[in-house]
């Protein structure tokens, strides 16, 4: 990957089985100890998490699973909403930042997985070809349907709305699509958005994709 590394920090981190794109909005409910914890200190000094998917394994190892592996791609997550439903019960809402590459993984004594990661450089503003302005259309009907009846919760995507950015037009595409855990961190990775915003334009005019539905 030919990103410039930005500075190298320590995080901890909330491995999933999705991932999360920059812009993107993630809802969580949490309830584990150690989480609870990660959570209220992050609100406390007000710093991020990183959400990095899990590609091998669980993140609660045992000498019964195998080996846990995580992408070598991830993203910060800022908390933008909490609310402690009960007290050892959080229902909170993220937003992605920027994204970094995992050096490496270590699990804590309370089970909580700690990263020092490298900062990776924002997507840089490149304006939509010609030839995208289609899928753009796509995805402006796609946030329509998804707003007005209210399919994936309140505010599902972070204003504003860059519809004229291939960056922000690539990730909610990448987000929105039926795709694999590997072929959306594959994305993810993808230093130039213009890069991404074809790679994902050449899956929607893939026939096997047609008529799949969009969640």
């Amino acid at each position: 990957m030919s990103s410039k590394s930005l500075s190298t920090l320590q995080i901890p981190l909330f491995p999933l089985g999705t991932v999360l794109f920059p812009d993107g909005v993630i809802a969580l409910k949490i309830f584990e100890a150690r989480y609870l914890d990660m959570i209220k200190r992050c609100l406390r000094e007000e710093k991020p998490f990183g959400v990095i998917s899990i590609m091998k394994g669980s993140e609660i190892q045992s000498d019964q699973d195998p080996v846990t592996s995580f992408a070598n791609i991830g993203t910060l997550a800022h908390i933008e909403d909490f609310d402690p439903i009960q007290p050892a019960l959080y229902m909170t809402k993220s937003f992605g930042t920027q994204r970094f590459k995992l050096i490496e993984a270590k699990q804590a004594e309370d089970g909580l997985w700690l990263g020092e990661v490298e900062l990776i450089e924002n997507d840089p503003l490149i304006p939509i070809p010609q030839e995208h302005t289609k899928v753009v259309k796509l995805l402006n009907e796609i946030i329509s349907v998804i707003e007005s009846e209210d399919l994936l919760g309140q505010t599902p995507f972070k204003a504003p709305h860059k519809l004229d950015d291939c960056g922000w037009v690539s990730n909610r595409l990448a987000e929105l699509l039926p795709l694999s855990i590997a072929q959306k961190n594959h994305l993810l990775a993808q230093s130039n958005p213009r890069i991404r915003l074809d790679l994902i334009t050449e899956i929607i005019d893939d026939d096997s994709l047609r008529n799949t539905s969009i969640h």
